[in-house]
């Protein structure tokens, strides 16, 4: 069920990132572990073989915000379709972790 926005403000659009924050308080990206970053690749990552990676490079949460297509591309993810596929997703995780951050510094 949809509920109008308040106090003026569009409601989020179907499919763009602020839709897709879920509700109440969730663990900050930059903290997770490296299962939960495993789990996390294993559904975002668009293939298989990249949790393995992650386990492997020992990827936590921190190291998981920092990747480039550089890094990715040393530690074998390919081809380059897939890393930009990668990047992709781990741009929309970091915008949902500052647009969390900047919601709880506003008290909503």
């Amino acid at each position: 069920m949809d509920l109008p926005a308040e106090d003026g403000a569009e409601a989020p659009q179907e499919g763009s990132p602020e839709a897709e924050v879920p509700e109440g308080p969730q663990r900050p990206a930059g903290q997770w572990s490296r299962a939960e970053v495993g789990s996390w690749l294993a559904a975002h990552g668009g293939a298989t073989g990249l949790a393995e990676l992650a386990r492997e490079h020992a990827l936590t949460g921190r190291a998981l915000l920092r990747l480039t297509e550089g890094s990715l591309r040393r530690m074998g993810v390919t081809p380059r379709s897939r890393r930009r596929e990668l990047l992709r997703e781990l741009l929309r995780l970091r915008l949902l972790q500052e647009m969390q951050e900047l919601r709880s510094i506003a008290g909503e």
